[in-house]
């Protein structure tokens, strides 16, 4: 895994988009997902700062505005950074995403990190991809899963729960540039319903269910044309 917080990979040139992950996941989660686009995105989130940091790196790799896409946890720090930082955003997707996390179900969450981490990680991966997404499980759990599970610091997962519990998203906190949100309907962790929903408040902002896509929808057929529609 890179060292450095950011990096760009995929194709040639300077990045058009920015690939944010979900939480206990880093950048690696998106290998595939839209090749020969060149594109910049991250190790473990680390909330605290993020948009400062993402923009210093962006100043120096890319020309011009880019699309932010963030998935779950990432959606929340991809609203955060388009809000602050509008003159380096073009387009916003958000993918898999929610109002908020009730504060209960984060310090469940916490809890079973607590009590058995590895336990607490795989039930959660098993969730981004159940029941729909299967084949793509299997790949991730005979790969990734192994990387991340050995890998994962306590403190950052900790940071990013920490987060979640405070983050909110509303059609009055959704950025001013477009928005697209993508959302799986087979999503075990973030509510269908709730992302339709807070896509009619946004006045900038289009739904694109994946009916047959869990949570891990990036993964699915039919985003790479919502995010290259932009």
């Amino acid at each position: 895994m890179p060292r450095e917080e950011f990096y760009v990979f995929g194709g040639r040139g300077n990045p058009s988009v920015v690939l944010l992950p979900g939480w206990a996941t880093d950048g690696r989660i998106f290998d595939g997902v839209l090749p020969g686009v060149t594109a910049v995105t991250t190790g473990t989130l680390r909330p605290e700062g993020f948009s400062r940091r993402l923009a210093a790196f962006l100043d120096r790799t890319a020309r011009g505005p880019v699309t932010v896409v963030g998935w779950s946890l990432g959606g929340f720090l991809a609203a955060e950074f388009a809000r602050e930082c509008p003159d380096r955003v073009r387009r916003v997707v958000l993918v898999g995403i929610r109002r908020k996390y009730p504060g209960g179900d984060v310090e469940a969450v916490l809890r079973s990190l607590s009590a058995d981490p590895g336990g607490c990680l795989s039930g959660f991966y098993a969730q981004c991809f159940y029941p729909s997404q299967i084949p793509a499980y299997r790949r991730f759990r005979s790969g990734l899963q192994a990387a991340y599970l050995r890998e994962m610091d306590g403190r950052a997962l900790r940071e990013g729960l920490s987060y979640l519990a405070e983050a909110r998203l509303s059609g009055g906190t959704l950025p001013g540039c477009p928005v697209a949100i993508v959302h799986g309907g087979k999503d075990v962790v973030a509510p269908f319903a709730e992302a339709e929903r807070l896509a009619r408040e946004g006045g900038t902002t289009t739904f694109h269910p994946l009916p047959g896509a869990a949570h891990a929808a990036f993964l699915a057929d039919g985003f790479r044309a919502v995010v290259a529609d932009g």
